[in-house]
């Protein structure tokens, strides 16, 4: 047991009795003026001489909380009563659990003596927060303070007709729910532990090396803060949904085929062709099973935690949240079906920094999530352009049309005798069927034409090929949609045609391995016809990649 010194806490009280009392958290707080016998012991020795306390104090001194209780530190104290909780159901709890769910639960630093109307935010030894308030009788959490103000050398007491609530975080639940052991083990990989110096007790060097009398550790998890979802912090307000093995393993099945990786995948290396017809390979060699798992796995979390404090998640702490029409996750995700999402709900747990949702099913649209809408900007996405002459030119230019800037890039045959063709790159594709969509714009008035009109323009006519790498690791050549035609007169969005990347290529390390799409006029430059009817220039603002299911949803609905 610590030894005190009575006459050194007798004289930190005195000195006390001489400063005005406040209740601020960070302010120093002094002993209440109503000096009683009790204010000449400790709080250990008023607590565990209260015969209304001794289960109380049987709880403290299990968990050796006792000899805190008896320093020159001090304290306010919330003591449950007996006969007002279970305590023999806590008596069997381990005793690290009892110091922190209970014992740590019902104190606090500093003086919070109670006098005329109390409105208090309490911050307990855990770090818990809780409602202190009243004016004539005060409550503590909801429970009615049976006695008040007790004064001790080393802090002040109030006993309590039951037992504080303890609430865990939603880090901390991720611990103790039942049924959620995936989601559990995948979090847990990210956590560390590690010593926090400037909270330690600085020891002798010891063989060249530091040592610390008290250490202080603190565990961190990088999971938490790569998803901007601090779900371990207690001024915070989260609610997480939280998928059951059963629902882990089949939201893992349905995400893995989007990202199919294989060992060594293959590109053109067109940013470094010297051939319109031909381009050399480069290849990346990765651990493919690995990247599956682990992006899968990602595409998962991604979805499970939404700010309460965000706009678009401002009914979701009600009972009812029948009324919400869109959902946004710490990711920035936003899911248009949230009453469905959150209809999965089997179980709701009040957390201390927001709520817990155990869910039986994890009901995320892809293209709401992992497998999202992209419009590729052609003028960023330009991997080569060519036009058959030595001299190429190419112009990125800002329109405005209905409020909307739109950039594109437009390639412009240099002579009568060539034809452009443009090679565009495709990044961050999953190994998922896509409609792709090309915008091209009309031609604006620009320096150097000599379109007066749109109605004089004249439309495209293009061919479309990809290059990607196939399953087996070998590039290979498919044509898309031929002889592709546009509206000359408005900014118009073509199909250019409908493919499965057998392979994924999100996250691989390397931006050139990538698929390849090639644009070029379909005609020769000597089809008179041809040249008379349609133009050989290249006005194009981006391609869309738009999941099939997307698109088969919107015609459904």
């Amino acid at each position: 047991m610590k030894t005190i010194n009575k006459i050194g806490i007798l004289m930190m009280a005195t000195a006390m009795l001489m400063v005005t009392s406040c209740s601020d958290f960070n302010d120093y707080n002094t002993v209440p003026t109503d000096i009683s016998s009790s204010a000449s012991q400790t709080l250990w020795e008023n607590i565990s001489q209260n015969s209304e306390l001794s289960d109380f104090a049987a709880l403290v001194k299990k968990v050796g909380f006792d000899d805190e209780l008896q320093a020159a530190h001090y304290y306010t104290v919330w003591a449950p009563k007996n006969g007002t909780y279970d305590a023999a159901s806590l008596m069997q709890q381990d005793n690290d659990v009892i110091l922190k769910e209970f014992v740590k639960n019902h104190i606090a630093d500093y003086n919070h003596q109670v006098s005329g109307t109390v409105d208090e935010r309490i911050h307990t030894l855990n770090t818990k927060s809780y409602d202190f308030v009243g004016n004539g009788s005060y409550a503590f959490d909801d429970i009615t303070l049976s006695q008040v103000n007790l004064p001790s050398v080393n802090g002040v007491m109030h006993i309590i007709d039951g037992m504080a609530t303890f609430y865990p975080n939603i880090y901390e639940y991720l611990d103790k729910a039942d049924g959620i052991d995936s989601l559990r083990n995948y979090f847990k990989k990210y956590e560390l532990t590690t010593l926090d110096v400037s909270r330690s007790v600085v020891g002798p060097t010891v063989n060249g090396k530091q040592t610390y009398i008290d250490s202080v550790m603190v565990t961190k998890n990088q999971m938490t803060r790569t998803l901007y979802a601090f779900i371990d912090k207690e001024d915070s307000s989260y609610t997480m949904m939280m998928p059951t093995n059963e629902a882990w393993l089949s939201a893992y099945n349905r995400i893995k085929p989007y990202f199919r990786f294989i060992n060594t995948t293959k590109a053109q290396d067109i940013k470094n062709a010297t051939s319109a017809t031909s381009a050399p390979e480069i290849s990346v060699t990765l651990n493919a099973a690995y990247m599956t798992d682990s992006l899968t796995k990602r595409a998962i979390v991604n979805s499970l935690v939404f700010n309460n404090n965000s706009y678009y998640n401002s009914g979701l702490e009600e009972v009812n949240s029948q009324n919400m029409d869109t959902l946004m996750t710490t990711q920035g995700l936003k899911f248009a079906n949230p009453v469905e999402l959150l209809s999965r709900t089997k179980d709701k747990a009040k957390m201390s920094n927001g709520y817990a949702r155990i869910i039986d099913s994890l009901a995320v649209r892809p293209w709401d999530a992992w497998a999202s809408k992209q419009f590729l900007s052609a003028p960023t996405i330009l991997g080569h352009y060519w036009t058959g002459t030595p001299v190429n030119r190419r112009l990125i230019l800002n329109i405005a049309q209905k409020d909307t800037t739109i950039s594109y890039l437009h390639v412009q045959p240099t002579s009568n005798y060539s034809k452009p063709q443009v090679d565009l790159v495709i990044p961050k594709v999953l190994s998922t069927s896509y409609n792709i969509y090309a915008v091209l714009v009309p031609p604006y008035d620009e320096v150097g034409t000599t379109i007066t009109s749109l109605s004089e323009a004249k439309p495209n006519q293009l061919d479309f090929s990809l290059s990607y790498c196939n399953a087996n690791g070998v590039l290979a050549i498919q044509k898309l949609n031929q002889k592709v035609e546009n509206n000359p007169g408005a900014i118009d969005t073509v199909f250019v045609g409908q493919f499965t990347f057998p392979v994924c290529y999100q996250n691989i390390g390397n931006d050139n391995i990538v698929p390849n799409l090639k644009i070029t006029t379909d005609f020769g430059v000597f089809n008179k016809v041809a040249m008379a009817k349609y133009t050989r220039d290249i006005r194009i603002s981006g391609i869309i990649l738009k999941p099939v299911e997307l698109d088969q949803f919107e015609a459904n609905k």
